[in-house]
């Protein structure tokens, strides 16, 4: 089913690129935009992210069969409890937070067993390192994975509707439960932004940071860049998925112990190590046709049972 009116509710680089995407690929759709940043939201009508924009919440949701919630974690979170009133029948909600357990709960809380009111948690497995609507993409969700984390209590109808949504804008739903989401993610996501937080500290608190600096190169760019990302948003990633994050930072910890130890004692299994390490990213690259790297992904798109296509 094809959406007569999709409101964006937060215009940054993930929704303003949405916007475009939809307005390109499906043209019947009107999309309206709403962003607290009134900057962003005209420059999200300048760049022809949205067919118009709007000055508030309830303007936004007012003949919205869809309504995607797009700004970091903690503000979908606090927008959940406010649109509830405003929302027309039939109306598809999903958003695009990095951590999914605490917004499904807030959404089940928020619109309970509503038969006309349908969440569907998103997350696209799409971006770029820094932040903000000055270079939104058409073409930002083209092939990539896009995670939906419908529960048992989401209408059929609703599912349906999302994965249409997600297909239309060139991206492949990937079905998984929200905890099971952050739990992964926690892994290949949120780990590596913290490990290059904890790299990048480690480095510039040093008092030879000034001469190291003078010489860091590829080595040190590659493994810093991902601290380019929003600390806003990464601090709400924290906040909402701590427990899983911790077990990964706990995993890396011992790791980083182990790898100290061997240098520390001069034993020839690093060399085994770094090796292993070595042939299993390869390996990964390679289960992925890729030959350059790439922000991770789960393994391959998949669908509940219960839904057919």
């Amino acid at each position: 089913m094809v959406s007569e009116q999709t409101a964006i509710i937060g215009l940054g680089l993930i929704g303003s690129s949405l916007g475009l995407a939809l307005r390109r690929r499906s043209p019947g759709t009107t999309v309206v935009g709403y962003d607290i940043d009134t900057a962003i939201t005209r420059q999200a009508e300048r760049t022809g992210a949205i067919t118009h924009a709007v000055g508030s919440i309830q303007e936004a949701c007012r003949g919205s069969d869809t309504v995607i919630l797009a700004p970091p974690v903690n503000a979908i979170l606090a927008l959940l409890r406010q649109l509830a009133p405003h929302l027309e029948p039939d109306t598809v909600v999903t958003d695009t937070g990095g951590t999914k357990a605490e917004i499904v709960t807030m959404a089940e809380a928020a619109f309970g067993e509503s038969s006309s009111v349908a969440f569907v948690g998103g997350h696209p497995l799409a971006g770029r390192l820094r932040s903000g609507v000055s270079q939104p993409d058409t073409e930002l969700f083209e092939g990539s994975i896009y995670c939906l984390t419908p529960t048992p209590l989401t209408p059929a109808w609703g599912v349906e509707r999302a994965a249409d949504l997600i297909e239309t804008i060139g991206a492949q739903p990937y079905f998984v439960s929200a905890t099971e989401h952050d739990a992964l993610l926690a892994a290949v996501s949120h780990l590596p932004y913290f490990s290059a937080v904890a790299l990048v500290r480690a480095l510039t608190a040093q008092s030879g940071w000034s001469e190291m600096g003078s010489l860091a190169a590829g080595g040190f760019r590659t493994a810093s860049s991902l601290v380019d990302g929003s600390p806003a948003v990464w601090a709400d990633v924290a906040a909402t998925n701590s427990g899983p994050l911790r077990t990964q930072l706990d995993q890396l910890i011992a790791t980083l112990t182990e790898l100290r130890e061997l240098i520390s004692s001069g034993d020839g299994r690093l060399t085994d190590v770094l090796n292993e390490a070595h042939t299993a990213r390869r390996a990964w690259m390679e289960s992925r046709g890729e030959t350059q790297p790439s922000d991770p992904s789960p393994e391959a798109p998949r669908r509940f049972p219960f839904f057919r296509r």
